[in-house]
């Protein structure tokens, strides 16, 4: 009697044991990282699923892993109070390919904890089905490998100073140095050792409307921007021989319309797009102090061409590299103003930040603009020597309305330094200036909105 007394109270112990650890593990604060790849918001919400219907608290992330390092991801945990981190990277890897590979990493030091799962299928809702059903599952013995963090230890600790010393014992993490036989089980009964899973295809017996509308899908990313805003112009001109030319200011009204868009497979995916943007005049005039009368505003400017971003941490780098053309001047027909209308053709480089600081975003960028071409100023009667170069820069704020809509305030500055390399020989060919130089500014300030795909 005595022996089958110790029996029972052995297997109740352990019973509760287990249940206790079961608790802990259920109840494990999971930072569910954003997905790269095409797909990978819907991917990851499947994910996101998966793991709540097992118990656990997920916690979305704002950022991927990519471009940060074990001390980025531990502060991220920390920051979040959870246990465990769980990244994932989508590809596509044909038309009828997709891959989801997930990897989890330590909460306390970012390191990678067990091998990465890897879910394969031939069209995306199969892909999304087995995500929901068996992510959870595969990634068992990692968590748990992975064990609470010492954030989520603190808390435990200050709210349960009743606890026994055994529960107390049971909270401590495993060692990460060799796996326990336990974890080896669990590992095992999770979906075997090396906690890969393929999903074969050939489950797919026959292509369904749904599987052609997931397979044709194009998964391109990308954005349109609209904003509105005021343009201050400044044209000067430096060493005028003959005391003929006019400065010119005016206040121009603009609206601008942008897109880009980021069409290529993985591994370019986002990195490289197409950009292209137009601006144009609302309203404007300039009023002739001297003679009289009023001149309408001409203002417009179109570029295109390609971006590379690439992100840091939480943050972001842009480089675009463009080309196009900035017409600015007065409607005056006549010439009756006396001031040359210029057309910048241009290729334009700039590089530009985003900076993730949370409910807004700061903005900041710096340019330069080679002309190619000067329109009208170029020509034999005003300057046939022209040339310079030209700077930009700007800085503002974003607001996230939601992950698709944001608002934005920006202020733009751009400036040409004109060099007029006139030569006294000029005027006798036509009726050409004689000039040093010249500055064209142009500050701005723009309030708009971006729609993102």
């Amino acid at each position: 009697m005595i022996r089958w007394a110790r029996w029972w109270t052995s297997v109740v112990a352990l019973g509760l044991t287990l249940c206790l650890a079961q608790k802990a593990y259920a109840e494990s604060r999971v930072l569910l990282l954003e997905f790269g790849g095409r797909k990978g918001d819907v991917l990851r919400a499947k994910v996101a699923q998966s793991l709540e219907d097992a118990g656990h608290t997920v916690v979305l992330g704002t950022s991927t892993s990519e471009g940060t390092t074990n001390a980025d991801l531990g502060r991220m945990a920390k920051s979040a109070k959870v246990d465990v981190i769980v990244d994932g990277r989508v590809r596509r890897h044909s038309m009828r390919s997709w891959s989801v590979t997930l990897t989890v990493h330590d909460a306390d030091g970012g390191a990678r904890v067990g091998k990465d799962v890897r879910f394969k299928n031939s069209w995306l809702p199969g892909l999304s089905k087995d995500l929901v059903e068996r992510s959870s599952k595969k990634l068992t013995a990692s968590i748990k490998r992975a064990g609470p963090s010492s954030a989520s230890r603190g808390i435990a600790e200050s709210g349960s100073a009743d606890d026994s010393a055994e529960e107390e014992e049971l909270a401590e993490p495993m060692s990460r140095e060799e796996p326990s036989a336990a974890e080896v089980v669990a590992a095992v009964e999770a979906g075997g050792e090396d906690d890969l899973f393929e999903v074969d295809p050939s489950v797919i017996a026959d292509d369904g409307p749904e599987a052609n509308t997931s397979s044709k899908s194009s998964g391109i990313s990308g954005g349109i921007g609209v904003r509105a805003g005021m343009v201050h112009r400044s044209l000067d001109f430096s060493d005028d021989i003959y005391q003929r030319l006019r400065t010119q200011t005016a206040n121009i009204w603009v609206y601008q319309v942008s897109a880009e868009v980021y069409p290529f497979e993985q591994p370019v995916g986002d990195k490289l797009g197409i950009i292209a943007s137009y601006q144009g005049v609302f309203s404007g005039n300039v009023k002739d102090s001297d003679f009289g009368g009023n001149f309408p505003v001409v203002f417009s400017e179109l570029f295109g061409g390609l971006r590379g971003r690439y992100p840091v941490g939480a943050h972001r780098v842009g480089l675009d590299l463009t080309f196009g053309q900035m017409r600015s001047g007065l409607e005056d027909p006549e010439g009756r103003a006396d001031i040359p209308e210029i057309s910048y053709t241009v290729l334009r480089t700039s590089l530009d930040v985003d900076f993730n600081l949370g409910a807004v975003h700061a903005l900041a960028s710096a340019g330069f603009r080679l002309p190619l071409g000067y329109g009208q100023a170029s020509t034999a009667d005003w300057f046939p020597r022209i040339g310079g170069y030209g700077i930009e820069a700007s800085g503002g704020l974003e607001y996230p309305l939601s992950k698709n809509v944001s608002l934005a305030v920006t202020g733009e500055l751009r400036r040409y330094l004109l060099e007029m390399n006139s030569e006294p020989e000029d005027a006798r060919v036509g009726r050409a200036e004689v000039a040093g130089g010249a500055v064209d500014l142009y500050s701005a300030v723009y309030f708009g909105m971006t729609f993102r795909l």
